[in-house]
């Protein structure tokens, strides 16, 4: 359980440094959908990390089950952007971009 967890919030981290780079570096603005990707694999292969390895399923090379793993990160990024969606904001935009307001419930 504590694995899907460390891919959950991993995914949650992903997903708000992908919004801080945009943020900061506007001509990444349409990379935007092309960067938890970027960012979800580079961030297993920082930690060393495979769930794979983790729930002990034997994969033919390590670092793909760290890519699969990066893919899994950066697929959940889609899951908080509708679960910050569900909260109240209108789902295109998120409330920890800068510049970018929220609505009025």
């Amino acid at each position: 359980m504590y694995e899907f967890a460390i891919v959950a919030l991993l995914a949650l981290a992903v997903i708000k440094f992908a919004d801080f780079l945009v943020a900061a570096v506007p001509a990444l603005d349409g990379f935007r959908r092309f960067l938890p990707f970027v960012l979800g694999i580079g961030a297993v292969f920082t930690l060393d990390y495979s769930l794979f390895s983790e729930y002990g399923i034997g994969v033919r090379n390590e670092d793909m089950g760290m890519i699969l793993t990066g893919f899994m990160v950066a697929g959940l990024t889609t899951a908080w952007r509708v679960l910050f969606g569900w909260m109240g904001r209108d789902g295109s935009a998120d409330e920890t971009v800068p510049g970018r307001t929220m609505r009025a419930a």
